[in-house]
């Protein structure tokens, strides 16, 4: 499941939605994050859900796709998407120790589906496509522009999305363990 994303492509992020943004290498529950809402408005928000009705946070950054119509936390959610160019995952290995592993799109921006209220939002994640399985068993619901606009404007419905063929996966350093640290370094290939 994605407990890290990125959004460093400004560039793209600039000529595609006409925002000017500073490039993130390591985006951690609880910051700040670009999200495309239903009404097609840009927003920042705070990556963490938590239902109206609770009184402390829930603090939530994933929700599994077939929970969403079911749990009472997500009555009355709104649909959006986050702004990526890539995600994190960490692939438990034979040892028992952990591989932090960058997911990409060769630097090009896609979106996750998500959700979210006044109180910030979380990433929709389904079963891991094929291509993702050996890495973790789930993974955000990814979404390029057309489908994107599938997810926000349409009832819900679980999309399988044309980009995973082009996704691309490679090992990273601990080093992004640290949500402090937020630079090149982070995707750095070792």
């Amino acid at each position: 499941m994605c407990g890290r994303f990125t959004l460093r492509n400004f560039e793209q992020v600039k000529s595609v939605h006409d925002i000017i943004i500073e490039p993130s290498y390591n985006i951690a529950p609880s910051q700040e994050t670009l999200i495309i809402k239903e009404s097609g408005d840009l927003d920042f928000i705070n990556w963490a859900f938590s239902p109206v009705w609770a009184s402390k946070p829930f603090n939530l950054i994933n929700v599994q796709y077939d929970s969403l119509d079911m749990k009472p936390s997500f009555k009355d959610y709104k649909k959006c998407v986050f702004l990526t160019d890539g995600w994190y995952e960490w692939m438990k290995l034979e040892n028992g120790s952990n591989q932090p592993i960058y997911i990409h799109l060769n630097n090009e921006i896609f979106y996750f589906a998500a959700i979210y209220n006044n109180k910030g939002g979380a990433i929709v994640t389904i079963d891991a496509q094929a291509k993702l399985k050996n890495i973790h068993q789930r993974q955000p619901m990814i979404l390029n522009r057309e489908e994107a606009d599938e997810w926000l404007y349409n009832e819900n419905k679980e999309i399988f999305s044309k980009i995973i063929e082009t996704i691309s996966a490679y090992e990273v350093s601990k080093y992004v363990n640290s949500p402090k640290n937020n630079d090149t370094r982070c995707i750095e290939i070792i």
